[in-house]
């Protein structure tokens, strides 16, 4: 019998995008390379593993393609490991006794979270789910029950596939010898399955029906009344435009930080309501960045890009003062309390009134344009200061009447 406790978590994962189905059944040849969300299958299973601490990747292939090819150039830039493996035997020379595999089936999307929860067993298992009807795109184990994708296994079990076939499928077999060594199964929830955060993707309708409703969470994570009412049903007709288009993808990466630059530029040239309007295009273009390549299931994830775009506005803001200032530091202060409140009432839990104006930059920067066309920039950034602190007020004077009447007999 394989081992089956273990402290350690997963640091390699065995992929695959060799095109076989669910029990042996042929689908679509590389299923794990069609389109989702602008990239691939295989590289948004990459890149969530990575996330969750897995840096060795071994990729169960039948063929390189220059797809493949410049899939691992760009891992190994980012510090992972990519190899690709057609047998059993390849295997075992990247597997150490310590090791903890992650097994996952080629065709299957998971979010962050499931990930993150499952990588924190400390003991090997095999996910499974029941057999009902819902279920029957994932591979059968036994009459009652079908395997849910994903297994977690030790370097004992990865030896039993040395002399597996060339021609046999490196995870089906694994699975098998899982169930054989009785690592012990462990079910998933199907609310996983139902809420999509399990997905077994079978063909181009499951593709385009999990593009739908990744759209949906990346437009719906956005709380600022600007960023939901103007952007959201914006971006979502352009998005799925630009998934299409890979050259289009890598201009919406790098656009906001370009137009974030033109706004700093602007403002040190003491142009400030143009670099109002310019910040407020690289907060749109950081918003369409986040929706085309970003996964929101984990919110705390905050990109380097993000980080960028707003230190240079924060920048902009502070340049277009000290120049409409004549080089003194009288508006510094206001641009300050400004920015600082906009980062503080980011961390605070707030009603949907207070957070749709305070938790939207892109509406704070509309009525900076508008205020420093009609009355200055440093006067615009008082009267803004005003606005946030009021807001905040009337919060608190809400939860302070809420608290009162909740103590009431």
């Amino acid at each position: 019998m394989a081992s089956a406790r273990s402290q350690n978590i997963p640091t390699i994962a065995l992929l695959s995008v060799a095109g076989e189905g669910n029990g042996g059944n042929e689908v679509l040849a590389g299923t794990a390379r069609q389109d989702l969300a602008g990239g691939s299958l295989i590289e948004h299973q990459i890149t969530t593993l990575a996330r969750a601490g897995i840096s060795k990747f071994l990729i169960e292939v039948e063929n390189y393609d220059g797809s493949l090819t410049a899939l691992a150039d760009r891992c190994r830039m980012k510090g992972l490991v990519v190899v690709f493996v057609r047998t059993g035997a390849d295997i075992q020379s990247f597997v150490e006794a310590s090791d903890r595999i992650w097994v996952q089936s080629s065709q299957l999307y998971v979010q962050f979270g499931l990930i993150e929860t499952l990588t924190k067993a400390t003991e090997n298992f095999v996910a499974t789910v029941d057999s009902r009807d819902e279920n029957t795109a994932f591979e059968r184990i036994d009459l009652n029950t079908r395997w849910a994708g994903i297994s977690v296994v030790g370097q004992d079990t990865i030896a039993t596939l040395r002399d597996l076939p060339d021609d046999w499928s490196i995870i089906s077999s694994l699975l098998r010898q899982s169930v054989l060594a009785q690592i012990p199964m462990r079910p998933v929830s199907q609310q996983h399955i139902t809420n999509g955060t399990l997905t077994v993707l079978t063909g181009a309708q499951d593709f385009s029906e999990l593009n739908r409703q990744i759209l949906r969470r990346r437009v719906a994570s956005r709380s600022g009344f600007v960023e939901s009412q103007l952007f959201g049903p914006v971006l979502a007709r352009i998005v799925p435009v630009i998934w299409q288009n890979p050259v289009a993808v890598t201009i919406t990466k790098f656009a906001s930080p370009i137009l974030a630059l033109v706004a700093l530029a602007l403002g040190f040239g003491n142009f400030a309501t143009a670099a109002c309007i310019a910040a407020f295009v690289a907060i749109a273009a950081n918003s369409l960045r986040l929706a085309v390549t970003d996964d929101v299931d984990d919110h705390s994830h905050i990109q380097s890009v993000s980080v960028l775009t707003w230190a240079l506005i924060i920048l902009a803001m502070f340049s277009a003062v000290y120049m409409q200032s004549s080089y003194r530091g009288d508006g510094l202060f206001v641009a300050f309390a400004v920015s600082s409140l906009a980062y503080l009432t980011q961390k605070m839990a707030l009603p949907k009134g207070a957070k749709q104006l305070l938790h939207s930059p892109a509406a704070l920067t509309i009525f900076a344009a508008i205020g420093s066309a009609l009355l200055g920039l440093i006067q615009a950034l008082e009267w803004i200061m005003v606005l946030q602190l009021t807001v905040l007020i009337f919060v608190s004077l809400r939860n302070d009447l809420i608290g009162k009447k909740a103590k009431e007999p």
